[in-house]
């Protein structure tokens, strides 16, 4: 074999290591994923057209993170759309949860949006401090919101990088990874963001939230029947409209 050739396996090697085990600040804080998603690579998004699947939450530590805590994952659904939806083993936040470092959500549910649960359950707006990110369509006047709690994230092992901007899955630091077991109706679509507090050693704590090339969209989900004609009528406007992230 000759040097050069060589060189270049060497090289290649190396490159496929930095790919694998990139460092933690190649990967966001925090992100969500659809397991066995698409990136749509267009809007950002992983994506799935059913409406029973996984979601995957990720925390993700650096060098200065101390813990991750008061994970809270906000479903973004369509504004004035109603439905049915479930994630297995979290908690529905639906009234003011005061952390110690913010209150999420911010006072009492005042929509009435999941059609399983009685009572209000939803909120027209973003939570005060979770209001860190403006990516479609985690933005008021577009969307109506659900919060669930999820828990803080411990610094277990070695985490995936979901990015959705190019479509990649690698290994990449360490943190938590935990699956939920979804179940959704009626809305036309629902979007997934994951937002918590980092307690930093350098003392600079603060909330943080998925950026949106790593979140998650379940589009669309089985319509209810009366739902299908504006389902048809909308999907050209949707599919021209209903992204694009104005960070």
């Amino acid at each position: 074999m000759e040097v050069g050739d060589r060189a270049r396996i060497g090289l290649g090697a190396l490159v496929t290591l930095l790919m694998v085990f990139s460092p933690a600040w190649a990967t966001p804080t925090f992100q969500t994923y659809i397991s066995g998603g698409t990136a749509d690579t267009a809007d950002e998004t992983w994506i799935t057209h059913s409406g029973t699947f996984n979601l995957v939450v990720v925390g993700a530590y650096t060098s200065k993170t101390a813990s991750l805590t008061r994970g809270t994952v906000i479903v973004s659904v369509p504004q004035g759309e109603t439905g049915t939806l479930t994630i297995g083993g979290v908690t529905l936040l639906t009234a003011a949860r005061d952390t110690g470092v913010g209150i999420i959500p911010d006072g009492p549910a005042g929509l009435d949006l999941l059609s399983n649960i009685g009572g209000a359950d939803g909120y027209e707006n973003k939570s005060p401090v979770l209001d860190l990110n403006n990516h479609f369509p985690y933005q008021n006047g577009v969307a109506d919101f659900l919060y669930y709690d999820v828990g803080g994230f411990a610094n277990l092992g070695p985490i995936h990088n979901y990015n959705a901007g190019d479509g990649s899955i690698v290994l990449a630091g360490t943190g938590q990874e935990k699956t939920f077991a979804v179940s959704v109706t009626g809305f036309s679509w629902v979007h997934f963001d994951l937002g918590g507090y980092v307690d930093k050693e350098s003392g600079q704590d603060g909330w943080d939230i998925n950026p949106g090339s790593h979140d998650a969209t379940a589009d669309p989900v089985v319509p209810v029947p009366g739902s299908l004609l504006l389902a048809a009528i909308g999907a050209g406007l949707v599919s021209h409209i209903r992204r694009r992230r104005a960070l």
